[in-house]
């Protein structure tokens, strides 16, 4: 049991986990669009190695600046400590990567993954840089979670469209609302996060969304959003895939419907970021046999 716990947390606190999360749910838009598979390896590729490099790189870079003081360490953080020099190298050695995936995706994307590394810098890193007391975008009431669903909805859906050119014979406001949908997805998945750090955030003065209205309340209002991204589903033009989705999105409800301060990081970081994995399955499952 200990050694399926030590793997269980290899994979979640090295960002693993994280980083195939993003690439299912990018892969899933090619599924519900049936988007053409062009240079498919390649941008997957890419998106895992990316977010496998930005994750830890900022997570090693609040540990290097020492913005997080020992005695509030959790156990993820601990473990990070633990195998720093083990994680920077594969984050640099993922960093190459995705930076050679690059030479394999249409030229149009770099207006995508320029913004996108942007927001992944200055999200740990001053907005101005060298001058002190200049807040990051995490830093920035309330942006902290508008930031990630911006830049997981970029990656999940326009990366696709563009690298394929898709985007040509499809209607603007079908394209705003399939990245819309996205975005309420992953800021529903990402509240819980919030309450989780609801603590942290007090001893910082962070202010954060259940910091405002109470963490009940921002549970509820993920499920709110959650209901809001079902409705749009609606309208985009993804046929019988409408189902697995909204079955996915029933499981996600149930599970932030569990959501607590005092969950440990396995629930969070393991159950609710999996809450993508769950939708992606409910997807593939379909397609692979209906």
């Amino acid at each position: 049991m200990k050694g399926l716990l030590s793997i269980i947390k290899f994979f979640i606190f090295s960002n693993i986990f994280v980083s195939l999360c993003v690439t299912a749910f990018t892969h899933l838009t090619y599924l519900i669009y049936n988007i053409p598979k062009n240079n498919l390896a390649a941008v997957l590729l890419m998106v895992f190695s990316f977010t496998f490099f930005t994750y830890n790189g900022q997570r090693l870079y609040r540990l290097n600046q020492k913005i997080i003081e020992k005695e509030k360490l959790g156990e993820r953080l601990k473990w990070v400590i633990k195998h720093k020099v083990h994680l920077t190298i594969s984050s640099i050695i993922f960093g190459l990567i995705g930076l050679l995936c690059t030479f394999f995706i249409d030229s149009y994307c770099f207006f995508i993954l320029i913004p996108m590394g942007g927001l992944s810098v200055f999200y740990v890193i001053p907005l101005i840089p060298f001058i002190k007391k200049t807040p990051s975008i995490r830093e920035v009431p309330y942006l902290k979670i508008i930031a990630i669903g911006i830049t997981w909805s970029i990656a999940i859906v326009w990366l696709p469209i563009v690298d394929t050119q898709f985007y040509l014979g499809m209607d603007p406001f079908i394209l705003m609302l399939s990245i819309l949908q996205v975005f309420l997805f992953v800021f529903a998945i990402t509240l819980p996060f919030d309450v989780r750090d609801i603590r942290f955030d007090k001893l910082t003065n962070l202010k954060s969304i259940p910091r405002l209205i109470g963490s009940k309340n921002a549970i509820l209002f993920s499920e709110l959003l959650l209901i809001g991204s079902i409705v749009i589903l609606h309208f985009l033009p993804i046929g019988n895939f409408i189902y697995p989705m909204v079955i996915g999105h029933i499981i996600t409800m149930l599970i932030i419907g569990f959501t607590t301060e005092k969950r440990n990081e396995i629930f969070y970081a393991g159950l609710v970021e999996g809450t993508v994995i769950f939708l992606y399955s409910c997807n593939l499952f379909y397609f692979l046999f209906f």
